[in-house]
């Protein structure tokens, strides 16, 4: 984690050295900078024939492979808020209720930094998808019948994780 790390966020000098497995220290000012998770959700949305929705990352990390509309919780949001908020954002969607099911740590790439992250999901309960529209990172969205998922084309482990949930519960 330090090797992203060269200036202290509080002094400026590029005393960083490494803490702990989790913190860095500034030589010059003796801050502690802390390396936590960042929290991010994951929908798990089955229609009328119990299949579930994918979505197609139109984005790098993972362009062209599947994932579960989420995203990151921001700061001052719950992850139910972040969740719903990240589905109507995607997928144009209403959530009318969500149930958590599990949590997977999992790291995320981007732009040569890895964020460590605490990734939650959620059935989610939507019954109108007539204004079902791929939006925002999603290239196109579909729905696949939990015996014809293929978990390797899931972009990120914890997701992959989720759908094995998904699909023992269906078996």
């Amino acid at each position: 984690m330090s090797d992203n790390f060269r200036y202290c966020p509080k002094c400026g000098a590029a005393a960083l050295k490494p803490d702990s497995a989790k913190s860095v220290f500034c030589s010059a000012c003796g801050f502690v900078y802390y390396f936590n998770v960042a929290a991010a959700v994951a929908g798990l949305i089955v229609n009328e024939k119990n299949e579930l929705l994918v979505a197609v990352r139109g984005r790098e990390p993972g362009k062209g492979m599947w994932d579960l509309p989420g995203g990151f919780v921001d700061a001052g949001e719950s992850a139910e808020d972040a969740l719903r908020r990240e589905i109507k954002e995607e997928l144009n969607l209403d959530v009318e209720s969500l149930e958590y099911i599990a949590s997977f740590p999992n790291t995320y790439h981007y732009k040569n930094v890895t964020y460590p992250t605490c990734d939650l999901a959620y059935i989610c309960h939507v019954s109108d998808f007539s204004t079902l529209t791929a939006r925002s990172d999603i290239e196109t969205a579909l729905f696949v019948a939990p015996e014809s998922i293929d978990t390797s084309k899931f972009a990120f482990d914890s997701i992959r994780q989720f759908v094995k949930l998904f699909i023992q519960t269906k078996s």
